[in-house]
């Protein structure tokens, strides 16, 4: 009696492990399992993918890399950081033309540009401190007017304008080495040269503006102006030059005794370098909206040409 009673339990027990299997989708016999050759590994792999999507995690991180998505995020990045480059280029240029055409009106001899007619003239009366330690405590009370200007406005990357006017400095010292006793022979010949002078130091001025980075200091101000109010930046360039060489007159009969350091060329520069850059800047505008209606044309022909297949297509496939 009790033999059959285990007997019974048994064949209870293994009937209900069989259900379990059958119940699971699991075959009794490992012999009727999938085998890898059949397909079965594509199929648990296949169920992984599904698994890793239903988590929202990409099944494989080569192919996420990979992706279209990927690659076009890439592209922008590259272009975004050479087109960031460019510019950065593009303003160095820029003070490097400045410091060119400084020089050229310097040479002509007629007196030095607004912008360092001033700490010339303390150079002069202070000969104990050289003329490059009084520009660049100028290039910095320059700041110091943007941010009185600019106050929550005023950007912390605009600081790079004081190692700008390092740069600026050494431009220069470089290009006047370059230009050496090059000068001119005659009083109209200095006039020439300051007319040249003033056509280079607009030119950069204009290379700066455009980069759109960190400008020099004196254009930050008139920059700063010009958000401030709204008027033309080659206006306020003109206003802000007169007032630097009426405070380098200033400066000389309080500290040294005599118009000194500020001559004809200086109020003429002043005027005039202004007007020079309002040129300018009308030749990049024009030339930059006759370049983006290149573009919108080129943009409107592909789509027309795209247009053109669509519709086209199904009567040519019929």
């Amino acid at each position: 009696m009790t033999e059959r009673k285990i007997n019974r339990g048994s064949e209870i027990r293994a009937k209900g492990k069989s259900m379990g299997r059958e119940r699971s989708g699991a075959s009794a016999d490992p012999s009727d399992r999938p085998s890898p050759q059949a397909g079965g590994l594509k199929t648990a792999s296949s169920a992984e993918g599904v698994r890793g999507t239903q988590d929202g995690l990409p099944p494989s991180t080569e192919s996420a890399e990979g992706s279209p998505a990927a690659l076009a995020e890439r592209s922008l990045t590259l272009r975004a950081a050479l087109f960031l480059t460019g510019r950065i280029a593009l303003m160095l240029a820029g003070i490097a033309v400045m410091g060119l055409g400084i020089d050229i009106v310097v040479k002509a001899d007629l007196g030095n540009s607004p912008i360092s007619a001033t700490p010339n003239v303390l150079s002069l009366g202070f000969t104990a401190v050289s003329f490059g330690t009084f520009m660049l405590g100028w290039q910095c009370f320059l700041v110091l007017v943007q941010i009185a200007l600019l106050r929550r406005e005023f950007r912390l990357v605009d600081l790079w304008q004081i190692p700008i006017s390092v740069f600026f400095g050494v431009c220069i010292d470089a290009f006047m080495a370059l230009l050496g006793p090059a000068a001119p022979t005659s009083y109209v010949a200095s006039w020439l040269w300051l007319a040249g002078g003033m056509a280079v130091l607009a030119l950069g001025i204009v290379m700066t503006v455009v980069s759109g980075t960190v400008m020099n200091c004196g254009e930050a101000v008139v920059q700063a102006v010009v958000r401030k109010t709204g008027a033309r930046f080659g206006t306020v360039k003109v206003g802000f030059d007169l007032a630097c060489a009426a405070l380098a007159c200033l400066c000389a009969f309080l500290f040294v005794g005599h118009l000194a350091g500020v001559r004809e060329g200086t109020f003429v520069c002043a005027a005039f370098t202004g007007v020079i850059v309002n040129v300018y800047m009308g030749l990049y505008g024009k030339l930059r909206d006759a370049a983006r209606s290149h573009r919108a044309a080129d943009s409107g022909t592909a789509s027309e040409c795209c247009t053109s297949a669509e519709t086209v297509g199904p009567f040519t496939s019929e």
